[in-house]
């Protein structure tokens, strides 16, 4: 019976010193179509698909980033250039943004 609290104690040390899971952010690369306001996001449709299996990219506005991924969006659709996207996360098919950047070519 001695083994059960050196056990517990084991597995509280390893949870104790094991970091925290980080979520995998899957990376798009792909050409800006069209841009929409949204009343709780802004939405970015690439000329590609995410992985959530929509074309459709949501930075929602609580996001902290909200303004700059709005802005380089803004720069790429009229620039012409291609963006990355940082996706984080999926609800239903909707890809959700983690943040982006504009591509150099």
């Amino acid at each position: 019976m001695r083994i059960v609290p050196v056990l517990f104690a084991g597995i509280g040390f390893l949870a104790a010193v094991t970091p925290p899971a980080q979520a995998t952010l899957t990376v798009v690369h792909g050409r800006v179509v069209n841009l929409y306001a949204d009343p709780s996001d802004f939405v970015i449709e690439l000329d590609v698909a995410g992985t959530c299996g929509s074309k459709f990219f949501h930075i929602q506005r609580n996001r902290a980033n909200f303004k700059e991924v709005t802005a380089v969006s803004l720069t790429a659709i009229s620039t012409g250039k291609t963006m990355t996207l940082f996706v984080e996360s999926c609800a239903g098919d909707r890809n959700i943004l983690s943040h982006g950047a504009v591509n150099a070519t």
